[in-house]
């Protein structure tokens, strides 16, 4: 079940540059919230706007600050190397996140957390919600500060809607992310890193128009 509470945390700034990969390994090798006491406090990130290709990495950034403002979305994350890393994920604002895999079910509204193995429901002890936070902060800076060299290698539709594709790459990672060209959201985001000397690519698609309803589920 662990591995479900930190693939939460790990999609929630997946979006910032699409480092995916590099944050599931980061976040798994953490068993709890990461220490926040350091000797100099990071610079917050800037506020970048949608430049629709104009500035590539401005347009990466915003994309994920736009994703942290949104009421609601949903994710479904596959894997043609790892599929036991597949599911799908659903956030409503400011605190609820509901993601499902193949070997369980985790829901988190604020402080409350919920696990569902085997068909049963129970209500976890721990704050997963506090983790999830200090993560994504702590994912969407280190992000940001390794992303460089961001190049657009074309346009294509996403569902129905157009994007453009914008690729870039941080040592062994390579991403590929498509944004809306009206909306200046992610649309998709593909992650291939090379793990142990192992090729695994991970795709993540979004969806901002079906609506998200997350409610505490019934303990059995």
């Amino acid at each position: 079940m662990k591995k479900i509470i930190f693939l939460i945390a790990a999609l929630m700034f997946s979006a910032a540059c699409g480092t995916s990969s590099e944050v599931k390994n980061t976040a798994t090798a953490n068993v709890a919230p990461a220490n926040t006491q350091t000797n100099t406090a990071p610079e917050p990130v800037k506020e970048e706007t949608y430049t629709a290709g104009v500035n590539p990495r401005a347009d990466l950034i915003s994309a994920t600050q736009k994703l942290q403002k949104l009421t609601f979305w949903s994710a479904r994350i596959t894997s043609e190397t790892t599929p036991e890393a597949n599911a799908e994920m659903q956030f409503v604002a400011p605190d609820r996140y509901r993601i499902k895999k193949a070997d369980g079910e985790v829901i988190v509204i604020g402080n409350d957390s919920f696990s569902n193995e085997n068909g049963k429901w129970e209500k976890l002890d721990d704050d997963i919600g506090e983790f999830i936070r200090e993560q994504t902060q702590t994912g969407i800076e280190e992000g940001v500060k390794n992303l460089k060299d961001v190049q657009i290698v074309g346009k294509e539709k996403v569902g129905n809607k157009d994007a453009t594709i914008y690729t870039h790459k941080f040592g062994d990672i390579s991403t590929k992310v498509w944004i809306g060209t009206e909306s200046g959201l992610q649309l998709k985001n593909e992650v291939e890193a090379n793990v142990g000397g192992k090729l695994e690519k991970q795709t993540t698609v979004y969806d901002y128009d079906k609506k998200v309803n997350i409610e505490a589920p019934k303990i059995n």
